[in-house]
């Protein structure tokens, strides 16, 4: 077969460029082409100029345009590779050195700091074995899990977690009066807090974390729609690391609308 000698001096046979010109009949794209064959994209254009595509390999070309380039196995490379890349620059820390910021949390906050308050919770896992274990290295008990024990606020309301405990005693230090475990009409689904008439009181801790979670805060709106309810919804950012700021100054913005 007849060679054809490109710009790059590269030598290309017939067969080449009439699967270049079949690949672009398919609705393939010039960069598509160029990848798979091997050619540049130059080439790729020139040898299918003309070749015209439908309406349906166009759409089909812009439904590939729209597809996540991100995979989780990409994704996963790249944060390996950050990590080695990025490992002999990090600033490096004692042992002592990182059990006085937890124990300098404690000064300014009164409280235990909370895993994901701290950026650097991997580094106390390698450094502790466990956050845990570096809470207890610092002088104070292990921090609780969150969503796992019961917790009583200062008014007696039982709280189902830790975060549940700080909105309550902030609604009761407000002298916001209010009841726990509401029930939405006569469904067996429940509301955190319910402020007399109609406001209902929502933290979402596991919100984009859980997809069945994510589809039970779904309901929850349509619910509050229905029952002609307003919804106020409490996420974790909303609250740490200051909730005597950040949280009382969301309520404060929310109830007095």
């Amino acid at each position: 077969m007849q060679e054809v000698k490109h710009r790059n001096r590269i030598r290309y046979s017939a067969s080449v460029r009439l699967r270049v010109k079949k690949l672009r009949g398919f609705g393939r794209t010039h960069r598509e082409i160029a990848k798979e064959v091997g050619v540049s994209l130059g080439s790729a254009a020139l040898w299918t100029k003309g070749i015209k595509i439908t309406p349906t390999q166009k759409r089909a070309i812009e439904q590939r345009r729209k597809r996540p380039v991100m995979t989780p196995e990409l994704l996963k490379k790249l944060r390996r590779n950050v990590e080695i890349n990025l490992a002999p620059h990090r600033e490096k820390y004692t042992k002592k050195e990182l059990l006085n910021k937890i124990i300098s949390f404690h000064k300014t906050h009164g409280r235990i700091p909370l895993k994901k308050e701290f950026n650097m919770h991997r580094e106390y896992k390698r450094r502790f074995g466990s956050w845990n274990n570096a809470i207890k290295e610092s002088g104070f008990n292990g921090n609780p899990v969150i969503f796992a024990y019961k917790f009583k606020a200062r008014d007696g309301h039982g709280c189902d977690s830790f975060t549940e405990k700080i909105i309550d005693n902030l609604l009761d230090d407000n002298k916001i009066s209010h009841e726990r475990s509401f029930r939405y009409g006569n469904t067996k689904m429940t509301g955190d807090f319910f402020i007399k008439p109609n406001i209902v009181i929502e933290f979402f801790g596991l919100a984009g974390v859980q997809e069945t979670y994510d589809t039970i805060i779904s309901k929850k709106r349509a619910l509050v729609k229905k029952l002609k309810l307003q919804l106020i919804e409490i996420y974790p950012n909303d609250i740490y690391p200051v909730p005597e700021i950040k949280l009382a100054s969301l309520l404060k913005e929310k109830l007095h609308k």
